[in-house]
């Protein structure tokens, strides 16, 4: 009786051990479409700039989503933007859009809301080519046309402003480490430049017409 007893004990450590109850940890829930969100928020532009838009769905817990479909975009108010179905939005003048996105999936629609702003393209700019390193900043400018860019050579390094391509009148900006010098871009486009003195120091001046 006594060894009956002590194997039946042996057994029902074992059931327990093994999950032999029932028990066990659940599985998660399942992902559920719970709200919809547009990088960046609020974003600033200026005159001709795009910007192609996305929104991202996300679950109860926040995480991302796939496979629940494609947002669709529209603008509610202004005129500042225009806006495609597909998110693509073209600066058209100064002021404010508010944008929306719509998803519907599972029958559960969720939308999300920003606002673009537009600024007027400015008819001057200023880049310093850094003191001690390899960079210009901003390495990128946007003026309008017959707008003036001036570079500033704080030193003790010495930089150079050469054009890759058609130079604005006054062409290219020779080798020096203090003062300051400006270019006149009369016609648009986009001019690329770099130091000729280090390797990676690259802008680009942007100019939009009317």
């Amino acid at each position: 009786m006594r060894n009956v007893a002590f194997s039946s004990v042996i057994v029902a450590v074992a059931l327990s051990a093994c999950g032999g109850g029932g028990g066990g940890t659940p599985p998660p829930p399942a992902a559920v479409f719970t709200s919809l969100v547009i990088p960046p928020k609020s974003p600033d532009l200026v005159f001709r700039d795009t910007l192609q838009m996305s929104a991202t769905p996300r679950d109860q817990n926040g995480a991302p989503m796939t496979g629940v479909g494609t947002a669709t975009f529209e603008r509610l108010t202004g005129t500042a933007v225009s806006v495609t179905t597909a998110g693509r939005v073209i600066a058209d003048q100064p002021g404010s859009s508010q944008i929306r996105a719509s998803l519907t999936s599972g029958g559960t629609t969720h939308t999300a809301t920003t606002t673009a702003t537009v600024t007027a393209l400015g008819t001057t700019a200023m880049v310093t080519a850094s003191g001690v390193g390899s960079s210009f900043s901003p390495d990128t400018v946007k003026i309008a046309a017959n707008g003036t860019v001036t570079w500033t050579f704080p030193g003790p390094e010495t930089h150079n402003v050469t054009f890759d391509g058609t130079a604005p009148a006054g062409g290219n900006i020779s080798d020096r480490n203090t003062g300051t010098e400006g270019r006149t871009f009369a016609n648009g486009g986009r001019y690329p430049y770099r130091c000729t003195r280090h390797a990676g120091m690259d802008g680009a001046v942007v100019v939009r017409t009317p």
